[in-house]
């Protein structure tokens, strides 16, 4: 759905989407003493997906069956110092015949307190949704696009990793205090692309770009079964991104607060974000809760829209409510880490 009118919009869109995944894991360890380890783990994932879309113009089914096998080659060397090197690298054999990469890292520092990573990696989750559950929003992880004219639900996550240029990270503990400053490194237009046009932002073509710097600091503390943390991030580089109407549109902070309480099967999270871009203000908040295998939550997000450096585009709100519930049944056929989980999601949109 795109806005090209100048006027206020009415929309609302109902969706269904029901995730049945397969996951195993395992792993061997091959080396583990006291000055190092080296380990060969993986694991095993089959999506069976089924999404029902109704709207006011179309209605579309999808049905489709994807996965992937991830392998895990880790290891760490310790020196009597309590220093340490590591490294970590996990490559990702996917069911339509592409090979891609999660993790791939080297990292190094002093256990329990300091340690500075580099390569491609996920720093702190602003936004945890509770179980491994696929939530199909616009821009809904690290890697995922801005769709120009769709809903977007910012979950503090356009820094947080996983980019195809390159990240540096810093962390310290101190006690029960927890200090990151992460950072991503490189052209982010693909933030914005959309097929073969370039990208496009509020309707508008994107005509140049260069390399960006992000940075993403967090502060997290621990009190006893509570956890809080607070992030923002934010492009460092000036017209990083610009439109063919000269507008800097890499001018983008989001800042977010996120809490847990965890004891016994028990686990809750709250998640609230905030994005300030270019004629444009997202917010998102969320709750869930986990209980031993069951897990049930709600995702709020509105959008505001201007038409004050970018002209001829909507102007008004536009809001997103998701209800997603998962059950997970562990140990299938008495097969140790071998997993089902059931996720069904229903996303409404409504723009007014």
């Amino acid at each position: 759905m795109g806005f090209t009118m100048n006027k206020t919009l009415k929309l609302s869109l109902s969706a269904l989407g029901v995730l049945t995944a397969l996951s195993a894991n395992a792993g061997i360890s091959i080396v583990d003493t006291e000055e190092g380890n080296f380990s060969v783990a993986g694991n095993v994932e089959l999506n069976f997906n089924y999404q029902d879309r109704e709207s006011n113009e179309s209605g579309d089914h999808e049905f489709n069956q994807d996965g992937r096998v991830l392998i895990e080659f880790a290891g760490e060397k310790y020196t009597t110092g309590g220093h340490y090197v590591g490294v970590k690298a996990q490559p990702l054999f996917e069911s339509t015949g592409a090979v891609n990469l999660d993790d791939a890292y080297f990292e190094f520092g002093k256990q329990d307190a300091w340690a500075i990573k580099a390569g491609r990696f996920e720093a702190y989750d602003m936004f945890p949704v509770g179980l491994d559950v696929f939530l199909e929003y616009s821009g809904d992880t690290s890697n995922e696009l801005y769709t120009d004219g769709a809903v977007y639900t910012y979950q503090m996550k356009e820094a947080r990793g996983r980019g195809s240029d390159g990240q540096l990270m810093y962390s310290q503990a101190f006690g029960n205090l927890y200090l990151e400053v992460s950072s991503m490194i490189g052209d982010r237009s693909d933030l914005f692309h959309e097929g073969t046009d370039g990208g496009s932002y509020h309707g508008q073509t994107i005509s140049s770009s260069k390399d960006s710097f992000l940075i993403r600091p967090v502060i997290a503390y621990q009190m006893g079964d509570f956890s809080v943390a607070a992030s923002m991030e934010t492009n460092l580089i000036s017209d990083a991104i610009v439109t063919d109407q000269g507008v800097d549109i890499s001018d983008r902070t989001g800042y977010g607060l996120t809490g847990n309480w965890a004891k016994g099967d028990w686990s809750l999270n709250a998640n609230v974000a905030y994005m300030d871009a270019v004629d444009e203000n997202n917010f998102s908040a969320g709750a869930n809760a986990l209980w031993k295998g069951l897990g049930v939550g709600y995702v709020y997000a509105n959008n505001e829209y201007e038409n004050k450096q970018i002209s001829g585009w909507a102007e008004g709100e536009v809001s997103s409510s998701t209800l997603y519930a998962s059950y997970e049944f562990t140990d299938v056929l008495e097969v140790e880490n071998f997993s089902v989980l059931l996720a069904p999601t229903t996303p409404v949109f409504l723009i007014t």
